[in-house]
């Protein structure tokens, strides 16, 4: 084969090379401009807490061009949002699944006349509700001060209970601006200071598993205990 022959292979090549190219490049403009794969219906998953309000700057949208970078003003609009996934059924569906974080614990507090009830999640966001959460235990402030960190001390606590199985709704705490005392059927628990809830909530989620103890524990410091039970 001469160096003419060989030449005119390279052309062919590189011109069906560059035919290819332009061709992936003129279908996927038309693609993502054709009005087939705009956006006309979205569904997700039912929170009535959650505002969608966000998702309806997507409609209309190219379908291609929507991910889960498209979804910022849905976070900053529901900060229990934990995150989110999508499903795009072509041509024109999307489906939003969300997840949420967890909500820990009922927080009631009685310093003053009206009594403020709020619901805490996991990542220290708090809502303030009418009605308290049936199925989550409750921390009841009869008194302050309370400290800049008294939040994340209670989600560190009850994060640790997340390991131990007992009945939630019947887990009841007091705080009085100074010692922190949990109430759980027959058995009452004097945590003190609202500090090392982590540990404490380790020692107290044993207790609560087998809930064999008529009577109180107080706790030394949060590694030991006297028990005073049946």
């Amino acid at each position: 084969m001469n160096e003419y022959t060989q030449n005119q292979i390279r052309t062919f090549k590189t011109f069906l090379i560059f035919i290819m190219i332009t061709l992936i490049v003129a279908l996927s403009a038309m693609i993502t401009s054709s009005q087939k794969y705009r956006i006309d219906y979205i569904e997700y998953s039912i929170e009535d807490s959650i505002g969608y309000q966000s998702l309806e700057m997507l409609y209309g949208k190219s379908i291609w061009f929507v991910d889960e970078n498209s979804f910022s003003t849905l976070y900053q609009d529901n900060p229990e949002v934990k995150n989110l996934s999508i499903t795009k059924n072509l041509p024109n569906r999307l489906y939003v699944s969300v997840e949420l974080y967890t909500k820990l614990t009922n927080i009631i507090d009685e310093r003053s006349s009206k009594v403020n009830v709020k619901v805490l999640y996991e990542n220290s966001y708090t809502v303030i509700t009418e009605e308290l959460e049936e199925n989550l235990p409750k921390v009841q402030i009869l008194n302050g001060p309370v400290g800049v960190g008294f939040n994340g001390e209670i989600i560190s606590f009850f994060k640790t209970l997340e390991k131990y199985s007992f009945t939630r709704e019947n887990l009841k705490l007091t705080y009085n601006g100074i010692d922190l005392i949990a109430y759980y059927n027959s058995g009452i628990y004097e945590l003190g200071e609202a500090i090392d809830l982590g540990r404490k909530g380790s020692i107290l989620g044993s207790y609560l598993s087998t809930d064999s103890c008529i009577g109180t524990v107080r706790f030394i410091n949060s590694e030991s205990t006297i028990e005073d039970c049946i």
